[in-house]
């Protein structure tokens, strides 16, 4: 009782000089412009979710209605999730309406979005797939993507107008491999990649050599000499033609892709690595089993 009656109060530890802070507004109290914004906000969810609704249930006109109302610009949802799953969709019920070039043209915003995105194979309909891994196969081939923001995909989500948001999507880039892994070709890319990395190392290590014995004029300096020399001109050379073959090689599959996205190997398409389960402990009736499969 003692303790508690020394401990100072609250208006004991404010200063004479510097009165007691007023106690700060609730977190719930919004601007009139912020709460304008939230009620937007949710209202255009909830028509997210009645056009998903609608096309769920096959009433394509009508749950292309509702995507345009909220999807079409100026966008009325602003996470970049929420875009996603619109365009998504949007760009499916086109499809099952029987306009593919809209739908594919709805589909490279959401790819902007999330190009990692995959359906799954179980829950989506086989058309769809396709249609939806052709469209990635031709986004991809443009260069290797990177996911934006949803400030860059639509300007009118910054929330300074005149500024302009840096987009994140990579060049392509021939040389090194880094053309052929963006194609998905990653082995081919890892190959070209060593062998200029290798050639390059050589060439290098070749005028290193050459330059610690040029004064040299004993024989074994004449020798390492001419075996530097002979070093720096193939190295030279192979590393040239192995890059023209890489620069030329990647373009013409790139060209070659863009003419035929439905062409290119699909990550879905390929067969899924099987692996070893593991060993399981099961108890059956007072006896103990192990199980590999």
């Amino acid at each position: 009782m003692l303790a508690l009656a020394l401990l100072p109060t609250s208006s004991a530890l404010a200063s004479p000089l510097q009165p007691a802070l007023p106690p700060p507004a609730p977190e719930s109290q919004l601007s009139p412009a912020r709460e304008a914004e939230s009620e937007e906000e949710a209202a255009a969810l909830e028509t997210l979710r009645l056009a998903k609704l609608h096309a769920e249930r096959g009433e394509f006109a009508q749950a292309v209605n509702a995507f345009a109302e909220i999807l079409t610009s100026p966008v009325k949802l602003s996470r970049g999730r929420d875009l996603h799953e619109g365009f998504l969709h949007y760009a499916f019920t086109l499809f099952l309406q029987g306009a593919p070039e809209l739908a594919a043209e709805k589909l490279r915003f959401a790819l902007r979005l999330d190009p990692k995105f995959a359906p799954s194979p179980v829950t989506t309909r086989p058309d769809i797939l396709r249609f939806y891994e052709a469209q990635r196969a031709a986004f991809e081939a443009r260069g290797p993507p990177l996911a934006e923001a949803p400030e860059a995909v639509f300007p009118e989500l910054a929330e300074d107008p005149g500024s302009q948001v840096v987009t994140r999507r990579q060049a392509f880039v021939p040389v090194l491999g880094l053309g052929l892994r963006g194609l998905g070709r990653p082995r081919l890319g890892a190959a070209f990649m060593g062998l200029e990395v290798g050639l390059l190392s050589t060439n290098v290590a070749s005028l290193i050599l050459r330059a610690a014995y040029v004064e040299d004029r004993t024989p074994k300096g004449m020798e390492a000499t001419l075996v530097s020399r002979g070093m720096n001109y193939i190295s030279f050379g192979l590393f040239w033609a192995v890059l023209s073959v890489d620069i030329i090689l990647s373009l013409s599959l790139r060209s070659y892709y863009l003419r035929n996205p439905d062409k290119r190997r699909a990550e879905a398409e390929r067969p899924p690595v099987l692996r070893p389960r593991a060993p399981r402990l099961r108890s059956d009736e007072g006896s103990l089993t192990l199980a590999f499969w």
